[in-house]
């Protein structure tokens, strides 16, 4: 890997850029020119802002340049929106002006053939020459919330936060910035690669490895441009933050459309399963999963093994994660006598007796956190699933309140009584060094007042799933990183 300083240089105008120019910027808002130019200026960039098109006066407001290169100073990152056959002669004005950072917006390159395919070798040709790097050509731009900065088409801002996001789809980008913001988190930096022409996955992964804001690496890959160089680097990278990856193009169908939409080989799945596995990376089915699984390495302590405690607040929640535990090669484990007995001197007498824990009526409160800490610190156990957090709350937060302030206060309550809860969640998981990975019905009645909770427990880096094999699915992943971890160790 490179060091981080010649990283970051290499790399600094395309994410950290004191001055942006968007070629083919617009005033008509149907056009890509003026809603990327929209979104750069509504963003909260603090830099400068140059609008390029030779055929208006004025763009968004902006006094606009006929060319590149008669922008006053030359321009860290230079955004192209333009017909393809346009792109050529800007690319050239960019390397006569010094340009060292191009992100190329416009589609109808290599994924599409014939004449899209010699255009794009035009623009990689020019750039190499001069020693410019750019993303895509067919991307939807990349984004810095740390920086301010929204070069993206979609108007979608999320906060500052501690995922990088690599993404093969620009509207991937957008869904995952969605989901990310439903859970009340955000990105460090996104970027959508596209065809990759010059810039690749491996690329700004090598990057988000030494960023210092990026905890977490999101990916949605359809094909590789050089598959060993990318595992080779993930093997690395793995050792220090994890990769979430979201392989699509499994099926003959997928391969299809993915080579018409990024110009990707999908590749064989199977050899990327294997690759996965050498490399530390954690592989992931759905959007949601990529998304939860993120989450979770914000804070849980990683298990020493597959042993896992269950405990719920309802036993058919219980027998589900049961069943998805074991599909998922985690061990549901036997509870050994001591903590048998231990649970039977304050639990009610017609507990079960037996992994999954059912607290069953009778157990609230402090009961709850007496049961969890006694699972928790049984030898046997690696780590703990914990289902249903309304019997712990005080039932008075949940007496129908009367109109006006009484009823502001009870919302105030659920809120800090939801947030002191998983304060003493974390506190368990850290003093026994094992993840507490919760799955729960909604704490709030109304989404706003879900929404409140779900940004009180964020600030915590926590979360809670909603369905019990949602929990079982990180857990298992938290198991598999963990796995890796200690090769290196």
């Amino acid at each position: 890997m490179s060091t981080p300083s010649d990283l970051i240089l290499k790399l600094r105008p395309l994410f950290e850029p004191a001055s942006v120019a968007v070629v083919g910027a617009s005033n008509d808002p149907s056009k890509w020119g003026f809603r990327i130019l929209s979104n750069i200026l509504s963003g909260g960039f603090k830099g400068r802002v140059y609008a390029v098109n030779p055929n208006v006066a004025e763009a968004v407001r902006l006094k606009t340049y006929p060319r590149v290169t008669d922008i006053p100073e030359v321009p860290d990152l230079v955004v192209i929106v333009i017909p393809p056959p346009a792109v050529p002669p800007v690319m050239r004005d960019c390397a006569e002006k010094g340009v060292r950072a191009v992100v190329v917006i416009t589609a109808g390159f290599a994924e599409i053939g014939g004449e899209g395919e010699r255009l794009q070798q035009e623009i990689t040709d020019i750039a190499r020459a001069a020693g410019i790097r750019f993303v895509g050509p067919n991307s939807f731009g990349l984004l810095n919330p740390v920086h301010g900065l929204y070069s993206q088409m979609p108007p979608i801002f999320p906060p500052a936060g501690p995922f990088g996001v690599i993404s093969q789809s620009g509207n991937i980008i957008g869904t995952i910035a969605r989901l990310l913001i439903g859970r009340a988190f955000g990105c460090s930096k996104c970027v959508s690669i596209g065809n990759q022409a010059d810039l690749r996955a491996e690329d700004y992964l090598e990057y988000f490895a030494q960023d210092p804001h990026t905890r977490v690496i999101l990916c949605y890959i359809e094909g590789f441009k050089d598959g060993a160089r990318f595992f080779n680097m993930a093997k690395e990278v793995s050792k220090e933050k994890p990769i979430i990856l979201l392989k699509a193009g499994q099926t003959p169908a997928g391969a299809k459309a993915a080579r018409s939409h990024t110009a990707s080989l999908a590749g064989s799945d199977a050899v990327i399963a294997g690759m996965c596995k050498q490399a530390g990376i954690i592989r992931v089915k759905t959007l949601d999963e990529l998304v939860d699984v993120g989450i979770a390495f914000l804070r849980q302590p990683l298990p020493r093994g597959r042993r896992v405690g269950v405990v719920t607040a309802g036993g058919g929640w219980g027998v589900l994660a049961a069943d998805a535990c074991d599909e998922m090669g985690l061990n549901v484990v036997s509870l050994p006598p001591e903590t048998i007995e231990e649970l039977d001197s304050f639990m009610p007498p017609w507990w079960n007796r037996g992994n999954p824990v059912d607290l069953v009526a009778g157990t609230s409160g402090e009961g709850f956190f007496r049961v969890l800490e006694v699972v928790l610190r049984c030898p046997v156990v690696d780590g703990v699933i914990m289902l249903g957090l309304m019997p712990i709350l005080a039932p008075g937060q949940f007496r129908r309140p009367s109109e006006g302030d009484e009823k502001e206060q009870m919302r105030d309550a659920m809120v800090s009584g939801a947030a002191e809860l998983f304060d003493r969640l974390n506190e368990l998981s850290d003093r026994y060094d094992k993840p507490v990975v919760v799955a729960s019905e909604p704490f709030g009645f109304g989404a706003a007042l879900n929404r409140r909770i779900t940004h009180a427990i964020a600030d915590r880096n926590s979360v809670y799933y909603e369905m019990p094999h949602q929990a079982a699915s990180v857990f298992a992943k938290l198991v598999q990183y963990g796995e890796y971890r200690r090769q290196w160790q």
